[in-house]
């Protein structure tokens, strides 16, 4: 990936969010979000490891994936059992009714695990929504809280 490229995808970007419909409707800022996450999922990630973990996260789901970068569960974790937690994260805060599970498997790792979203509530202008990841590494299980915020852009932003 070099600057060109990122500054195409960018501008591309802008142009598109040009032809949306300004709206306050979540179907209208779906759309945008998941243009922008098509565009530019191909940008996040490691093409250089294995297919698995090279496979990109969604633009709309990456700081979800940094967040478990950087903590002690998160550590335990390889690339692709990152992005298949951050995905399962995001789908979970997208679409997920208070308290059902969402769960994910890596078949490479066999390291698994589940989100399990609490109810969205306002904080401001965003949505926001506790959440429980709870993962299972070399058969131990292990669960995190937290809270994120969807911002304008869809993606959900990690604030605990």
């Amino acid at each position: 990936m070099n600057i060109g490229t990122v500054g195409v995808v960018g501008i591309l970007c802008a142009a598109l969010a040009g032809c949306v419909e300004t709206s306050s409707s979540a179907s209208s800022s779906s759309s945008l979000s998941g243009m922008t996450g098509r565009l530019t999922g191909g940008l996040v990630g490691d093409r250089s490891k294995s297919r698995a973990a090279s496979e990109t996260v969604s633009a709309a789901a990456a700081a979800l994936y940094a967040a478990w970068q950087v903590d002690d569960l998160g550590r335990q974790l390889d690339d692709g059992d990152r992005r298949l937690a951050a995905e399962a994260d995001f789908v979970a805060l997208e679409t997920g009714g208070a308290g059902i599970a969402r769960d994910w498997h890596n078949p490479a790792t066999g390291r698994h695990g589940q989100v399990t979203p609490g109810p969205a509530y306002a904080v401001n202008q965003y949505t926001c929504r506790d959440f429980v990841d709870a993962v299972v590494v070399d058969s131990r299980r292990e669960t995190r809280r937290s809270t994120a915020c969807r911002q304008p852009d869809g993606s959900w932003r990690p604030i605990s």
